[in-house]
């Protein structure tokens, strides 16, 4: 029965390394700006909502 708990102790020390090291490698969590090279546009949406159309 230790060998289990000893199994999964290692387990989770893995885990919390692997967790770890994406973490540092991701950067903490930064990502880079959003660039936009169109104006917004609508496009092809209706100017008036579903519906009111079906009514």
């Amino acid at each position: 029965m230790e060998i289990f708990g000893i199994i999964i102790a290692v387990l989770l020390l893995l885990v919390l390394a692997a967790t770890v090291a994406a973490v540092l490698r991701d950067g903490l969590g930064h990502n880079p700006p959003v660039n936009s090279h169109q104006a917004w546009s609508a496009l092809d949406l209706p100017s008036t909502s579903y519906t009111l159309r079906i009514f």
